[in-house]
């Protein structure tokens, strides 16, 4: 049976993250390498891989066919660039890049050299959310009318080093916004045509884009808005950290991708599915929290393998990017922001 053999670049939270999953839940992939950060020699050694001290050491490895990046954003572009002159397929961890730019060069290199590029968005590989997507394509509340997302927190707190939230990085709002907006654009199935926003961080606090309220006018005159927060005083609102509303013409939808899907129609609600409980802070590696991420890792390895379309796409990931950018400048301008 013919495998792909995988590397990862970075050590952190996310590194160990993929390492998991590549190693005891992806099938036809197996772990080769790992660099990058203090924490990849026992990152390696923990699930059986080489460890390389440099990333052009583990670009010139002759057993590597893929590399999964997941290190820094703002760092990004130029690592995919990297592997794509090395003749290496690509899994880049969101945000893609820290702008649209680099993103068009990312996909413009892997075009380049004949290799793929995908971006992790895992929240489509979330059972509430694919199932939702499922019942919006098939018209189970006919044509889409509204869409309400929130995602509310108390704190900001990435690897227990919140070093995704900084400034150079992008901000707190680019990396989480880019899975509300690819969100939007997965479920509903249409392009974002405008966006109005509001960015901004309260109080004395080092971290950019910690709350945001934005309107999207999406193609087919869908109507979407989305609230985000870091500063909500606790407890917050109750199952609000990832809570979608869809409304079509004849049903709504009510999403807690952390909970239940929830169909209103002919007058009544039903269930439709519920989410295990997730404990991504205390329990990262329970199999419950890790399917997102292995089942998105799995479609890399069998559209690679196989020669299937893209899963996630670089264009995916770019327009997710566009979407936070575009955010961002309407907040500073005040005036809706038209996308491309």
């Amino acid at each position: 049976m013919p495998e792909l053999r995988l590397a990862i670049l970075g050590s952190g939270y996310m590194g160990r993250t993929h390492a998991e999953c590549i190693t005891k839940h992806v099938t036809r992939g197996r772990l080769v390498a790992v660099a990058g950060g203090r924490r990849a020699p026992a990152l390696a050694a923990d699930y059986g891989a080489a460890y390389e001290a440099s990333y052009d050491a583990l670009l010139g490895r002759g057993d590597v066919d893929a590399v999964l990046i997941a290190t820094p954003h703002a760092d990004h572009c130029a690592q995919v660039i990297a592997a794509a002159a090395a003749g290496k397929h690509v899994l880049v961890e969101k945000p893609m890049a820290t702008s649209v730019a680099d993103c068009t060069r990312m996909i413009e290199a892997c075009g380049r050299a004949g290799v793929r590029l995908e971006v992790i968005q895992t929240q489509r590989f979330r059972g509430a959310v694919w199932r939702t997507r499922k019942l919006v394509a098939d018209g189970a509340i006919g044509r889409v009318r509204m869409f309400e997302g929130r995602s509310l927190f108390t704190d900001y707190v990435v690897d227990q080093s919140p070093w995704a939230g900084e400034a150079e990085q992008g901000g707190a709002f680019l990396d989480t916004g880019v899975h509300f907006y690819d969100l939007m654009r997965f479920v509903l199935g249409v392009e974002a045509e405008s966006i109005f926003a509001t960015v901004k961080t309260f109080g004395d606090v080092p971290y950019p884009g910690l709350n945001a309220m934005s309107q999207v006018q999406f193609a087919g005159g869908i109507t979407a808005q989305h609230w985000m927060s870091y500063q909500m005083p606790s407890p917050s609102l109750p199952n609000s950290q990832h809570r979608y509303i869809v409304v079509g013409e004849t049903g709504t939808i009510d999403v807690d991708a952390y909970g239940k899907v929830q169909l209103a129609k002919d007058g009544e609600w039903q269930t439709v599915w519920e989410q295990p409980p997730i404990d991504y802070i205390s329990r990262p590696l329970d199999p419950v929290r890790l399917e997102a991420f292995f089942s998105q890792t799995q479609a890399f390895v069998d559209d690679v393998l196989d020669h299937r379309p893209d899963t996630v796409s670089g264009a995916d990931g770019r327009a997710a990017v566009a979407l936070v950018l575009a955010a961002i400048a309407s907040s500073r301008s005040g005036l809706p922001v038209k996308l491309a």
